[in-house]
């Protein structure tokens, strides 16, 4: 989750959690050990039961839940004002691979995390090392099954598309497309958020530029050739664009993720005036989700599974709408009227493109790993 560096600069982990923890030093009650067998909120007693063992249980633990990233922060509030939960929520780090190693090294102890977000390729490994619990919301039914873990372990909660910010101060004519980034009038001004070696938003954007120029989700050479070309003709910088670059005026055209942008978009317009608009590239549409998972070792299993239920809620799905993500429930909640109109209104992008399957990011990061350097140099 590299990207939420974006969207995190300057955030204070005032609210983080101690990182040395302590191991538990009371037994754990029987509704809590009854919780974190508990597949379904059916087999823990149903909902009544579940909140009054969350609330007894009193804390929730969580890392990297930045507040403008997807609208965590009001998600959280809301969260802790209907059920009379605190939140430990750990800002000293967001990436996927530190919310796993949390979950490793703090096992037993009462600091660990009870709820992970992280980017798919985590979540599977997380569940092949058995460090998630199986746990299936009430509004289940509701999300495709590709958007679910073969163990049931891991959820999609919410998605974006790649996507162009582009400053109208600084760049006339915005790009529409990726054909559009290799016009010379774009000459040092575009940019990505890191290097797609290490990078999933990167990674994803050398996908979406492959589908624009005759690649596929199995073939990214396409993609790689045109960045090598985007290179060549002078238009790509070497920078690690993001909400500063953008302000500053050094990255101009910066690719990322929606979810990613908007915010930006919205804080930049409030705060100094600027209109960066956020554009779906219309010849390359890439789409990925976040993984939501529960720690299976959580300390406080039941608030941790009264979190999933919210997070899943009509009400959960439509906070991180207003936080520019498309929520996995979306198409269900528009067709049952009970969708957020107003943050729809407001998503970049309410239609979801391809995305990779796990056994095609793997093979495409070999060749960007192969490729990637010797074409931007």
């Amino acid at each position: 989750m590299s990207t939420r560096a974006l969207t995190a600069t300057g955030v204070v982990a005032a609210a983080a959690i101690a990182l040395t923890g302590c191991t538990t030093s009371a037994a754990e009650s029987e509704s809590s050990a009854l919780w974190r067998s508990a597949t379904t909120v059916s087999e823990g007693g149903g909902f009544d039961q579940l909140v009054e063992d969350a609330q007894a249980e009193g804390t929730f633990n969580v890392m990297g839940l930045y507040e403008d990233w997807a609208n965590y922060g009001g998600l959280l509030d809301a969260f802790s004002e209907k059920y009379g939960i605190t939140i430990n929520n750990d800002t000293s780090t967001g990436s996927s691979q530190d919310l796993v190693n949390a979950v490793v090294n703090r096992q037993g102890q009462d600091t660990s995390l009870d709820y992970l977000d992280t980017g798919m390729s985590y979540a599977v490994q997380a569940d092949l090392d058995g460090l998630l619990a199986e746990y299936a919301p009430e509004t289940i039914a509701d999300i495709d099954p590709s958007y679910i873990g073969e163990n049931g372990t891991w959820l999609h909660q919410y998605g974006g598309t790649i996507a162009i910010a582009c400053d109208t101060g600084r760049v006339e004519t915005c790009p529409t497309s990726f054909a559009d980034l290799l016009d010379p009038q774009y000459r040092g001004q575009v940019a990505l958020p890191n290097t797609p070696e290490n990078s999933e938003s990167a990674f994803m954007i050398v996908h979406a530029a492959a589908l624009a120029h005759g690649g596929s989700l199995d073939d990214i050479t396409p993609g790689i050739e045109f960045f090598r070309e985007l290179n060549e003709v002078g238009n790509f910088i070497p920078v690690q664009g993001n909400a500063g670059t953008l302000e500053t005026g050094e990255t101009p055209i910066l690719l990322e993720w929606t979810y990613t942008l908007q915010p930006v978009a919205d804080r930049l317009a409030d705060e100094v005036g600027m209109e960066i608009d956020v554009i779906i590239p219309d010849d390359g549409v890439v789409s990925s989700f976040y993984a939501a998972s529960l720690n299976a070792d959580a300390p406080h299993p039941a608030t941790a599974r009264l979190f999933f239920e919210f997070l899943f809620s009509d009400e959960g799905q439509n906070l991180l709408l207003q936080g520019g993500v498309s929520p996995v429930r979306l198409d269900a909640m528009i067709a049952a009227g009970t969708v957020d109109e107003d943050a729809l209104a407001a998503l970049p992008s309410a239609e979801l493109g391809q995305s990779p399957t796990l056994e095609q990011r793997q093979a495409n990061q070999d060749v960007i790993d192969e490729q990637w350097s010797a074409a931007i140099r």
